[in-house]
């Protein structure tokens, strides 16, 4: 996916409450107990770690 089809996903996501659901769903069917909230801010510290190491904020989505 390219970062603008990801952008778009991320935009719709936020605006599309069927989409939303639907991806909510398909994380409590994997197992998983958390919020898209949840996720979000992982994703925020994780980059946030790479930052504050001094490393760019792109190694962070390579790894």
């Amino acid at each position: 996916m390219s970062e603008e089809q990801a952008k778009k996903f991320i935009e719709q996501l936020e605006t599309d409450f069927d989409l939303k659901e639907r991806l909510t769903t398909f994380i409590a069917d994997a197992g998983f107990s958390c919020t898209l909230g949840e996720i979000r801010k992982v994703e925020w510290n994780l980059m946030m770690s790479h930052y504050t190491a001094g490393l760019p904020a792109s190694e962070h989505w390579e790894r």
